[in-house]
Parts: structure tokens; sequence; C-alpha cells
């Protein structure tokens, strides 16, 4: 890499502010990772700044954490890899509904036809349960007691009229 101009990965250990992704089977991310987040700060930022870990902790799929952590916090090899595809495909089935009730669509940043199909070195959906991808509570109407304890274990809360 550095031959052609192009400065090679660094590698960081997972800080505790990204516990989330510690445990995934490797400790040092790269960076940039693969949304070019080029610091650590700004991983940190974006990644506790959006609904990502209310996304993991509703379990709308049970790769969602294997598929965001992959992205954020990359495993720090000379190569890139890239979730396949189908990975994508599976966690935002199961969890694009929810982004939808809090408000917010799919990003653009997570379009699953930016990732490859297949290669020799991808990660794939660890969870292949073809015939249901959502948690049962999930699926369920929101009720006020869940709502509430939404609310009360939420790190931030705001308030808007409409």
């Amino acid at each position: 890499w550095g031959s052609i101009g192009i400065d090679q990965p660094q590698c960081i250990d997972i800080p505790d502010s990204l516990s989330v992704c510690k445990g995934m089977g490797y400790k040092k991310m790269s960076l940039p990772n693969l949304l070019d987040h080029s610091s650590l700060p700004e991983v940190v930022q974006q990644f506790s700044s959006s609904h990502w870990r209310h996304l993991i902790g509703r379990k709308c799929h049970p790769d969602t954490r294997l598929f965001l952590c992959s992205l954020f916090t990359p495993v720090c090899l000379e190569r890139k890899i890239y979730p396949y595809r189908s990975l994508c495909s599976v966690v935002k089935d199961g969890c694009e509904g929810i982004m939808q009730k809090w408000g917010y669509p799919w990003p653009d940043m997570l379009n699953c036809s930016k990732f490859p199909f297949q290669n020799d070195l991808c990660i794939y959906p660890q969870h292949t349960d073809a015939e249901d991808n959502v948690c049962p509570p999930c699926k369920e109407p929101d009720t006020f007691e869940g709502l509430v304890d939404s609310f009360c274990r939420a790190d931030a809360v705001f308030r808007v009229t409409v």
C-alpha cells in the first residue's frame, strides 16, 4: 500500500467506549474503518450518536451486532474484510421496520448493494434461519410499559412536538 501512496491502515485497540463491539473474536480494529471514519473520536461519535446501540439492544436480528461492528470496528488486517451482501440484507430486513418506527430510514451508508455478493474474505451471516429473522417482542405492538421501559433505559431522550 505504501508504495502506491496509500497509507496502511492503523491498528488500534477497540476502546471501552465501543464495548458493544468487544468480544467479536478480535481486539484490534482498523482505521479508517469500512464507513471511511478516519479517527477514533469520529467512530465513537458516529456509533454513539446514532441509534445503533438501541438497534442492537432491540435484537431485531441476531447478526445486527456482527454487521454493525464489522463496519464500525473492522478487524485489523492488511486487506479490508467487508460483510457479505446477504448479511446486510438479513439485518436490514429484520431492523429496517424498527428504524422506520423511530422515524429514520435505512441509511445510504448501509446500502446493501455496496457489499460483495461473495468473495474469499467476507463476513457472512451467523444466523441463517430464513423463516423468522425478527424476534417475537419486535413483532408485537409497543405497549405503554414497553415504551416506559425503553425510555428509562435510554442514554438520551428527545422531546419533540409536531
